[in-house]
């Protein structure tokens, strides 16, 4: 019996991974990349002995990755090593300060309290929100095929109803009057490709994934971003 034969345009992470379960499943598998290299914004530049990553600056959301490798009998260590970086990562502002973020949430809740008295049991708080938002969008949301409306309308998705209609930028900015803390906590939404001020304050559980679910395994490399530098 022949298989049925699947193509697949691109090989950035999403495009790997659907081939990997495709073939798992039996398909004939061809995956079409237009680059000389595989892995989309995940692929690299070696150019005169450096080797420069062209997307992903964090190792976010590792239980994901650790998810995917199970699934076909492996383990993240099987591929590669991690090395955790402490600092995890330097902030620098236009006035010229500049902040280093802990490796661990801990030390990231001192930090905020020495900047902002009072801030260290807000972060504690907001991060315990947050981590409810992970686990429901990990949980219940990430892993549906996205074929039906039920999928993503439960009765825990219809308690966090109130946050869709509220933003990133309000929900830190309510609880936060520093400056540089309140920039820091609307960082991560920008990996979603929005500003903190169009982002729905659920998706606060991006600060989650950066301050609790990263912090859990090392991150990979140092680099540096557009919009003030983060090593």
């Amino acid at each position: 019996m022949n298989k049925k034969k699947v193509i697949i345009i691109g090989s950035g992470f999403s495009a790997l991974a659907s081939a990997c379960y495709l073939a798992k499943d039996g398909f004939s598998v061809t995956v079409l990349e237009k680059n000389d290299s595989l892995g989309g914004r995940a692929r690299q530049l070696v150019k005169d002995g450096f080797t420069f990553d062209m997307g992903p600056s964090f190792y976010w959301m590792p239980d994901v990755f650790e998810s995917f490798f199970n699934d076909f009998g492996h383990k993240v260590s099987d591929f590669y090593d991690l090395q955790k970086l402490n600092p995890a990562y330097k902030v620098f502002f236009k006035n010229g300060e500049s902040i280093s973020i802990p490796d661990n949430i801990n030390d990231t809740i001192e930090l905020f309290e020495r900047i902002e008295k009072g801030s260290g049991r807000k972060l504690k708080d907001f991060l315990d929100r947050s981590k409810e938002n992970y686990d429901l969008a990990i949980r219940d949301l990430v892993y549906q095929p996205g074929e039906k409306l039920s999928e993503i309308v439960t009765l825990q998705t219809i308690k966090k109803l109130p946050l869709f209609f509220s933003s990133i930028k309000k929900q830190v900015h309510a609880q936060f009057n520093n400056p540089l803390l309140r920039t820091i906590l609307e960082f991560p939404v920008l990996f979603l490709g929005a500003t903190s001020a169009d982002t729905p304050a659920f998706y606060n559980f991006m600060n989650y994934a950066d301050f609790g679910a990263s912090r859990k395994k090392p991150r990979r490399r140092s680099y540096n971003r557009g919009r003030g530098s983060i090593y």
